[in-house]
Parts: C-alpha cells; structure tokens; sequence
C-alpha cells in the first residue's frame, strides 16, 4: 500500500460508515415501530440486524480511522493490522493508539503516558470484537451458535446472541464513535485539535457512558408509549 492507495481506503470507508449510519438509523426507526405494536418476534429479528450492522459500522469507523490521510505511516497502519489479526480487535485498537500518541509533542510527559494509559483501559473495557457474532449470524447461527468444527453448540456466544438488545447496542456503538473521535484527533493533529479538545471528549464520553448504564429496555419501552401518548394527546387536543 502506498498513499495514494491510503487515501482511496479512507475515502471509500467514509462512504460506507456514513451509509451505515443511514442502515442504523432505519433499523432502530423500525424497531421502535415493533416496540409500539408489540411484536416480540419482529424486535427479535430487527435487533439482530442491528446488530449486524453494528458488527460492520464497527470494522469500516477502524478502517477509516486507521487509514486516516496525513496520519500513520503505511509501515504504522501494518503495524496495527498485524496486531488486529494476531492478537484481537482490541489489540489493534492500544497498537492504534500507541503509535498515534508517539507523534505527540512531548508524548514521553506524564501526558503522553497518563492518555495511552486511559486509552488502553476504556478500549479493553468498552471496544467489543464483533467478528464472532457477526459471523455466526451470518452463517446461518440466528439463535443457537455452534462451535468452531460445528460439531457442539457454544454456549457462551449463544448466550450473547441471545443477550442482544438495542439499548446494549447503542452503548456500545456510543463508546465505539467517542473513541475513535479522540483517536482521531490524536492521529490528524496530535499537536493542536488532540490538547484541545481531548478534556472535552473524554468528559463527554464518561458521562454519556454513565447516563447510558442506567438507560434499560424497559425504560426506552416506556419512553416510547409515554411520547405516543403524548403525541396523541396533542394531536387530539389540535383537532377539537
């Protein structure tokens, strides 16, 4: 790969996160609609797509990060390829922002070290590897996952599969786009936007991240019924 090929990789990726973007939306849309008539089986299927989506949304935003013009070196984005395929997608992730901080001025302070430190331990606490469950879902595992030979049933992702739903999707999905956002500025401009506004995201992220491990489905449930309710009530009241 050289830069030109970079470049060409990062703007496709940015086409396919924004239109995944779209698919998301459209998904929830939908599956808010089902929640409102009560069709558990639809929620189920619509959340699995979802999911799917998720699973995708989540290798094309690395993708684009890491392919990010102007940013790593084609020898860097090997670097952290390798350690994605080695050892995991999280492992790509710390490999990403190590080398990314190293570009920082002064990266060897007590900053450099203190942000790395904090970087690592939000990415393995909240970056999830979507490969296993995308790729039982999409080999037909839509409830019961199998093992590796297909030859017992692998309870642990079964259960997960199962465990899928759409306020747990958007935490992650929430953690997944704040991450890569101050990653990002640490990669573009690792000297002006990275000092600016890191304070700004991590604060932004560990509240929303806070808020978010309170929100539960039966709460956006009875969000949902009150703003019908709401909307109907309103909407009577206009046409008396």
């Amino acid at each position: 790969m050289d830069e030109q090929q970079k470049v060409v990789v990062f703007n496709a990726q940015t086409i396919n996160v924004r239109e995944l973007e779209k698919a998301w939306a459209h998904t929830n849309r939908q599956i808010n609609a089902l929640i409102l008539q009560k069709n558990a089986k639809g929620i189920e299927i619509s959340t699995k797509f979802l999911a799917l989506v998720y699973c995708a949304l989540a290798e094309s935003l690395f993708s684009k990060l890491i392919h990010t013009p102007y940013g790593l070196s084609i020898i860097e984005i090997d670097q952290v390829k390798a350690s994605a395929n080695r050892f995991g997608v999280k492992a790509g992730w710390i490999k990403c922002a190590d080398l990314a901080m190293k570009h920082v001025g002064g990266a060897k302070s007590n900053h450099g070290h203190n942000v790395l430190q904090k970087l690592s331990s939000m990415i393995e606490q909240y970056i999830f590897d979507p490969s296993q469950i995308r790729n039982k879902l999409a080999h037909g595992q839509w409830s019961v996952a199998l093992n590796r030979e297909n030859t017992a049933i692998n309870q642990q992702i079964t259960d997960e599969i199962e465990a899928h739903c759409v306020v747990e999707l958007y935490r992650r999905k929430h953690a997944l786009e704040k991450l890569a956002a101050i990653i990002e500025d640490i990669i573009e401009s690792p000297n002006k936007a990275h000092h600016r506004d890191y304070w700004v995201h991590l604060t932004e992220f560990e509240k929303a991240q806070k808020t978010l491990s309170t929100w539960t489905y039966n709460k956006k449930v009875t969000q949902l019924f009150e703003k019908k309710s709401h909307t109907q009530k309103a909407s009577n009241q206009a046409s008396d």
